[in-house]
């Protein structure tokens, strides 16, 4: 396969539970890079949606602080 980048999803991916417990400590890029990756439909779907919750939790994050964020 031409362009494709052969991650080791081990050194790449924290355990799920220490993404869902903050996602901020999460690195978004290597999340969705994994996801583009993935040749596997489940894992793809897997990491795309692990993608979507961490974003929708910083998002959540931002939108419930006090002072304006810019």
């Amino acid at each position: 396969m031409l362009g494709v980048i052969k991650i080791d999803e081990k050194k790449v991916l924290k355990p799920i539970d220490e993404i869902l417990s903050d996602p901020w400590q999460v690195d978004i890029q290597e999340l969705f890079e994994v996801s583009v990756n993935e040749p596997g439909e489940i894992k793809r779907n897997l990491y795309d949606s692990l993608d979507t919750y961490v974003l929708q939790k910083r998002q959540e994050d931002i939108s419930n602080c006090p002072a304006p964020v810019i």
